[in-house]
């Protein structure tokens, strides 16, 4: 009982939007800085593999979750026809397109530095074979669990201590929050990638704001992301650095 109240809390603040005239709050406000002309021109630059990030203003989810992004996907399909991304929503592990998600308030695209195409392909596979999961209200970053229980997707990174029973692993449920996936998906470069959880008000995770790190460069950003809107919803230096490499044309 408890846990099914939870899951609606979840799933309420994440639709919950503050807005700044009558009613105060909505659940279907469909206007955002980031322009649709914006996103056409950035599709033919996005590869697959690359991590999308965005933030909505005004949303009651916001709240719980730290940092400047709030939301994380990762790019399957590239291209301006049908350009597929995957992302984990309130309705579970979706695969669908790259304007859902970069339709928004603010939105960067990340490309994952120095790695290759084969390493690009394994992590749009590793995303692929879990679309139709559950979304994770518990937030629950239990990727190792999760790679074993889709039959060790990590070969390349050797071996996870964890060990698990064949009756553990009937038992097990996996579900993803949406920066779980996108590290679930990268797993096999965490290391290079500098993937690490970290606790946050009690949970061990990843936000989207860690993703802002060197081991990735800003591919595309909406006009929207300037750096005084980043420090005012506390981006730490390090992804500060970031956008204003790309505004000066540093990669």
């Amino acid at each position: 009982m408890l846990d099914a109240l939870w899951k609606k809390a979840v799933f309420m603040a994440g639709d919950v939007r503050v807005v700044n005239s009558f009613p105060w709050i909505t659940w279907s406000l469909m206007k955002h800085k980031v322009k649709f002309g914006e996103i056409l021109e950035a599709l033919s630059e996005i590869k697959f593999g690359d991590i999308g990030l965005h933030r909505d203003t005004g949303y009651l989810s916001n709240i719980a979750i730290p940092g400047y992004m709030k939301h994380g996907w990762v790019h399957v399909k590239s291209g301006i026809e049908n350009p597929q991304i995957i992302e984990a929503v309130s309705e579970g592990v979706l695969i669908r397109s790259a304007l859902y998600p970069m339709y928004s308030d603010y939105t960067i695209i990340l490309e994952p530095r120095d790695v290759t195409d084969l390493e690009r392909k394994g992590a749009c596979k590793k995303a692929r074979e879990i679309v139709g999961e559950n979304y994770d209200v518990n937030f629950s970053f239990d990727i190792e669990k999760e790679l074993h229980y889709y039959s060790g997707a990590d070969k390349q990174a050797g071996k996870e201590s964890l060990q698990f029973g064949e009756s553990q692993l009937k038992k097990y449920d996996p579900a993803f929050s949406c920066t779980e996936v996108c590290s679930y998906a990268w797993w096999h470069k965490r290391e290079h990638l500098r993937l690490y959880r970290q606790e946050r008000r009690g949970k061990n995770v990843i936000i989207a704001d860690d993703f802002m790190n060197r081991s990735f460069k800003i591919r595309w950003m909406s006009q929207s992301v300037t750096v005084d809107s980043a420090k005012k919803y506390g981006l730490h230096e390090e992804g500060l650095s970031l956008i204003e490499d790309y505004n000066s044309g540093r990669s």
